[in-house]
């Protein structure tokens, strides 16, 4: 099962993934023949119906950058376990996007680029740790539509690999 979780309004999400509401008000769908699920917020990931003790989870973070002298307006950054990154810069090659990996955590040196995303860091640590395959994407200011839109098209692509 993918658990899509996102930092901005999840409207795009659930019109591009065709998600309905479930009998608990949940959004699900599949994509492929894969469950897929919107978690409302990274803070409802401490919620007993998201828990993450199913061997087959993955999960997908999506957001916003903001543009600074390393990323530009379209570019998306990602950090995530190499399963996923993978397809994700093979899902980006296929569209012509600009692909950015990024640490969440300040770097030791300069070679590493960082972006701050202090809420979701813990998270991240405890995925790392547990081998739980996620990929987070961040699309550069401004998201327009072809933005979410290419957003999609990459989760797509990657779940559609499985």
């Amino acid at each position: 099962m993918y658990r899509l979780i996102s930092e901005i309004s999840p409207d795009f999400l659930i019109q591009g993934f065709g998600l309905h509401q479930d009998e608990n008000e949940i959004y699900v769908g599949k994509v492929g023949g894969q469950e897929v699920q919107l978690i409302p917020s990274i803070d409802n990931l401490q919620s007993e119906s998201f828990q993450l003790d199913e061997k087959d989870i993955k999960i997908f973070c999506v957001g916003f950058a903001e543009a600074d002298q390393h990323f530009r307006s379209g570019d998306i950054l990602m950090t995530g376990s190499d399963d996923l990154l993978d397809r994700a810069f093979r899902a980006m090659d296929e569209i012509e996007q600009r692909g950015v990996v990024v640490s969440l955590t300040p770097p030791q040196d300069s070679k590493h680029l960082y972006v701050s995303k202090e809420q979701l860091d813990p998270f991240v640590q405890e995925w790392r740790s547990r081998k739980i395959s996620f990929l987070c994407l961040w699309m550069v200011d401004p998201i327009d539509s072809e933005g979410q839109a290419k957003l999609v098209t990459i989760l797509r692509k990657v779940i559609l690999k499985d």
